[in-house]
């Protein structure tokens, strides 16, 4: 019997007395493998459903629980009845979330991934008070599907495990029910923090601060969209660091829709760099949410002319903002140990591993550093960054001279096979096991940029000691 749809005629004066107290309870009974949920939000094509208490368990699958606190001298006289789509607060609420559950399910692999189960808790009420109740209550609640507050623990498990211990995927469980919380790359689940990151309320201003690879873009693409399907009528725009990255902010944003199964046309959802905002900010554009990945404070203050009267300002960065609220994510599962560290500004062993920082003539250590790696990886999966885009030319040529011609601009035609020259502007850009900046002093250089590139290795080659000292003794300089 459904469990949800039903309202007591006469609801005395709600009381949430005993809430916490049960579910602290639940926990303890349920703790060896299940993990709570409480006002979780679903989404489905535009609707939403917002489950006031969910548990996800291995032997159990889905188990919604609704906590109803009246007491029996509370109950004295009082008849149950269906609740009508009037009733605005219901003390049994609506067993819309379990259909919707299970249409997921049924939608996402096609089968029954798990039983979708609806227990009622009462913790002011024991079975015999309950049976001392007005008949409707017996017509209209199976006993079965009962937790009194005098129900062993052993009896409440027996209630939901099957006696053959069937066990039921509950990433699989998470991934049909979160989409907002599934990495599109990876198709893994959001850590915590991430999620939390998503579901975090902010007023004004709401920076995530991280390092590369921790996963703040998607989480950012993640909290954006749920905003837009909370109010499909949001004025949203996203902005991405430079222009080559916003094909790759367009392709996780379709990504994370298509995960989340929002029913979200991303046609309509703009995306532009941040080399548009000053001309944006002077076409009086204004917006409901302006978002931001990879920000700097300059940035910052042009993006609030963007802002419509109540708009809102969401941002991502390596670094530390000055921002109303700020998130923190605290791992990065791109960087090594070492990386992060250096990230940070910290000293660490080992550091040689990961970066190299060279001075000295940089053609000739560029010669030197192509040459060895040619000799143990393919030149495709080799990139150079260099300072200045006029001396991107010669580069190519002098590289094209003594080597079998291998290299090409990144902007010109060239074969699958090119080693690719960019200038240090695209430097976000660049992907490649393996990548040699060349910078000096008159060029601003982004340091987690310069460190964090390459997920193997980074040479950074230059002849001034500023650059140096950029990384602050982090690295070990090699001749």
């Amino acid at each position: 019997m459904n469990l949800f749809s039903n309202l007591f005629s006469a609801p005395k004066k709600k009381s949430h007395e005993g809430y916490d107290k049960s579910l602290e309870r639940l926990k303890i009974i349920f703790q060896e493998a299940g993990d709570f949920y409480t006002r979780v939000p679903l989404f489905h094509q535009q609707q939403k459903q917002t489950v006031p208490c969910m548990m996800i368990h291995p032997r159990a699958g889905v188990v919604l629980f609704n906590i109803f606190t009246h007491s029996a001298k509370e109950l004295e006289s009082v008849k149950a009845s269906l609740a009508t789509k009037k009733d605005k607060d219901p003390d049994i609420k609506s067993s819309d979330a379990k259909s919707f559950i299970q249409l997921r399910f049924d939608e996402i692999f096609h089968t029954e991934l798990s039983p979708v189960h609806s227990i009622l808790v009462c913790p002011h009420l024991s079975e015999a008070e309950f049976d001392a109740l007005d008949e409707s209550f017996h017509a209209l609640i199976s006993k079965s599907l009962v937790i009194f507050n005098d129900s062993s623990d052993e009896s409440c498990r027996q209630r939901l495990f099957r006696e053959d211990e069937r066990t039921y995927d509950t990433d699989m469980i998470k991934q049909a029910l979160f989409g907002e919380f599934v990495l599109p790359d990876t198709n893994t689940l959001m850590s915590l923090e991430q999620q939390k990151a998503v579901h975090l309320a902010f007023e004004k201003e709401l920076a995530i601060i991280a390092l590369p690879g921790s996963g703040k873009s998607s989480v950012l693409v993640a909290k954006a969209l749920r905003e837009k399907m909370t109010k499909p009528k949001l004025r949203l725009i996203l902005l991405c660091k430079h222009a080559c990255n916003v094909h790759a902010l367009q392709a996780l944003i379709f990504k994370s829709i298509e995960n989340s199964r929002w029913g979200l046309n991303p046609a309509e959802i703009l995306v532009d760099s941040f080399e548009s905002l000053q001309k944006r900010s002077r076409g009086n554009e204004h917006y409901d949410l302006v978002v931001c990945d990879e920000i700097n404070e300059e940035n910052i203050h042009v993006a609030r002319k963007l802002l419509g009267k109540k708009g809102r300002l969401l941002l991502s960065s390596s670094y530390d903002l000055e921002t109303p609220l700020a998130y923190s994510l605290t791992q990065s599962y791109r960087l090594s140990p070492a990386l992060c560290a250096a990230c940070e500004g910290l000293k660490v062993e080992k550091l040689r591993e990961s970066l190299s920082l060279q001075s000295g003539n940089t053609f000739m250590n560029t010669i030197l550093i192509l040459e060895t790696l040619l000799q143990e990886v393919e030149a495709r999966e080799i990139s150079i960054v260099h300072h200045s885009k006029e001396e991107l030319f010669n580069l190519q040529h002098e590289i094209n001279s003594f080597f079998t011609p291998i290299s090409s601009l990144f902007d010109a035609p060239h074969k699958q096979e090119d080693l690719l020259l960019y200038p240090l502007s695209r430097l976000s850009c660049v992907l490649n096991r393996y990548v040699i900046v060349i910078v000096d002093s008159s060029h601003a250089s982004d340091t987690i940029e310069l460190i964090s590139r390459a997920t193997r290795k980074s040479f950074i080659l230059s002849h001034s000691e500023e650059i140096h000292q950029l990384i602050k003794g982090n690295t070990y300089e090699t001749s």
